[in-house]
């Protein structure tokens, strides 16, 4: 059994139900792995895919690029997602899928993927709440960027990475790994690497969290929770380790 699949399966049971059917669909698809450096492309916006992308290990963002260079990334994802699911249906992409760190990825094959999902309708139709959770969070997404201040912002981001990050087994006591320069976080959050740096010694400076070697340390979760203006519940998660009013328990 490949474990490249595991993170995948811990995720969704964290917004469903999967049986040990579903789980053997899942496991028996077949995955090309391969590493992939910080900056590689593997979906470009306008081209025809004919693969799922799960992320194995690593950061990958969705983005799009204007004619003079400028970026801007909608979306990021860790082990366990496939943030590609609907070129299922939609298989000219319209942005770009990239590794923004080093990262390992596994393709699944269309047809593999719609196989396994005529087999096991309970599997579609969490596959399918799953797609729609990526675009509540999308949307969520979008009203920071467009309506909150800088650092009310970059709050409400951390606190969304850090509780995707515990959907996917991915925290270790209050931490997580994220893999991302201030350059990054600018590129993200629509501001200045300048302005992410003075944003992000704020936050520092108000001692409710920490970034630090690729590290992310939640110190005081519910006043970070409050800064970012973070209600969970668009996540929809189910997994009580990841409790709807307090994610890490703190």
């Amino acid at each position: 059994m490949n474990s490249a699949i595991d993170p995948l399966l811990h995720r969704l049971e964290t917004i469903g139900t999967l049986t040990d059917a579903d789980r053997e669909e899942l496991r028996r698809l077949p995955l090309r792995e391969s590493d992939l450096a910080k900056g590689s492309e593997i979906v470009a916006d306008g081209e025809v895919s004919s693969s799922c992308c799960l992320v194995v290990s690593g950061y990958l963002c969705r983005s799009k690029t204007l004619p003079n260079g400028n970026r801007q990334i909608f979306s990021l994802h860790t082990a366990g997602d496939i943030p590609d699911l609907h070129s299922l249906h939609l298989n000219m992409m319209d942005h770009s899928l990239s590794a923004i760190s080093d990262c390992r990825i596994a393709r699944i094959p269309h047809d593999a993927v719609y196989e396994a999902l005529d087999r096991s309708p309970t599997l579609n139709a969490l596959l399918w709440r799953d797609t729609l959770i990526d675009s509540a969070a999308f949307r969520a997404w979008m009203l920071m960027l467009g309506q909150a201040e800088a650092v009310s912002r970059m709050a409400h981001f951390f606190c969304e990475l850090f509780t995707r990050a515990a959907m996917a087994g991915l925290t270790e006591n209050n931490t997580f790994a994220l893999p991302l320069t201030q350059a990054d976080l600018g590129d993200i959050l629509g501001i200045s690497m300048v302005h992410a740096n003075r944003t992000l010694q704020d936050l520092r400076g108000r001692g409710v969290m920490d970034f630090d070697q690729q590290i992310v340390s939640i110190l005081r979760w519910q006043e970070l929770r409050k800064l970012g203006q973070f209600d969970p519940s668009y996540l929809h998660y189910l997994d009580g380790r990841v409790g709807r009013d307090n994610p890490a328990k703190l």
